[in-house]
């Protein structure tokens, strides 16, 4: 418990340094029940150099990009954000973070 509020004050605080731009674009909770702390992971190993999908703690994950440069900077942009709704017991999110004309969205379903 401790380290997912460790890593959620840290995602906040990414968030405030990369893009105020970013945002909640769906997040329902009508898929089912999820293991908070499987997708709390999944999460944590999902900032690397890559853009695609992912299979992880029971949905699928995608990151996607029009332009954006940088997977590690979407990531920033948008993990506290999928913390929180993660937190809130979401089980079908999306947040896109826009930067001009470049925009990438990332999240699970």
């Amino acid at each position: 418990m401790k380290f997912t509020a460790v890593f959620a004050a840290l995602a906040a605080f990414a968030v405030t340094k990369v893009s105020a731009n970013a945002s909640l674009v769906r997040e329902f909770d009508t898929l089912g029940a999820t293991d908070q702390g499987a997708l709390h992971t999944c999460l944590n190993n999902y900032r690397t150099d890559n853009w695609g999908g992912m299979d992880c703690g029971g949905r699928g994950w995608f990151k996607g990009t029009h332009k954006y440069k940088s997977p590690e900077n979407c990531y920033d942009a948008c993990a506290g954000l999928l913390v929180a709704a993660i937190d809130r017991g979401a089980s079908d999110v999306e947040c896109d973070d826009n930067e001009g004309s470049a925009r990438c969205w990332m999240g699970f379903h």
